[in-house]
């Protein structure tokens, strides 16, 4: 009966083979990437977001004193950086510039520290716009212009509230004045202000390029539709 049962089964295999013999292969699994937190330095070295090989390559001009700046980041932190550029179609590159003095000392705290904070402090400074961008106390530019780089920057941030604000974002002290006294990157970043006036045209902000070209649109809801068409 054992031998009887051994051949039933070894015959049923047998007549089953072709189906089992080549089974099919598994998948590879796939993982999805979040390209909005893969950060990179572009060659002038301002920090770009999102695949570095994406269709469309998207630079924002940036001023941290531009009230449509605030606005324009509010609109399209989601539908940009959660959107196109994690889906890996858009990389965006974020270029500060300096129309004013505060300007200064707002950007090199936005810059302070490791690259992994700087979106957090690009959108906080510009989300808390209303609160600290207002006239400076009084008598305080004149005192301004009378001390030294560092100082200076540090009696700006001080006199709008930009300082409190990086406190309150975990910063010590000693961070930020040595954010703040980063004179050769105030010195670089104005320098990329300038060749964006002279050599791209930008006039104001924001301004963006899309693959290069300088686009005639200063906000989120006319800058959408040329992303899709770039993306077509």
């Amino acid at each position: 009966m054992r031998k009887l049962i051994a051949a039933t089964l070894l015959a049923a295999f047998a007549a089953a083979s072709p189906l089992i013999a080549k089974p099919a292969k598994p998948r590879a699994a796939t993982t999805a990437v979040a390209w909005d937190t893969k950060l990179t330095r572009t060659t002038e070295g301002n920090h770009q977001y999102g695949n570095p090989a994406a269709m469309v390559r998207l630079v924002e001009f940036i001023s941290y004193t531009c009230p449509h700046c605030a606005h324009y980041a509010e609109e399209s932190q989601a539908p940009l950086l959660g959107g196109l550029v994690r889906q890996g179609k858009v990389a965006v590159e974020i270029r500060p510039f300096f129309r004013n003095l505060i300007d200064v000392p707002a950007t090199l705290l936005a810059q302070c520290g490791p690259d992994a904070r700087f979106l957090g402090n690009h959108h906080a400074i510009l989300a808390s716009q209303s609160d600290w961008l207002k006239a400076p106390p009084e008598g305080a530019e004149q005192r301004w212009s009378g001390l030294e780089f560092g100082p200076r920057m540090k009696s700006i941030a001080i006199d709008m509230g930009l300082y409190k604000l990086m406190l309150g974002r975990g910063y010590t002290p000693v961070q930020l004045d040595q954010c703040l006294g980063n004179r050769a990157l105030a010195e670089k970043l104005n320098v990329q202000t300038g060749a964006a006036v002279d050599k791209l045209g930008v006039q104001g902000t924001p301004s963006f390029l899309i693959n290069g070209k300088l686009q005639e649109v200063y906000g989120w809801a006319e800058l959408r539709p040329l992303l899709e068409a770039a993306l077509r």
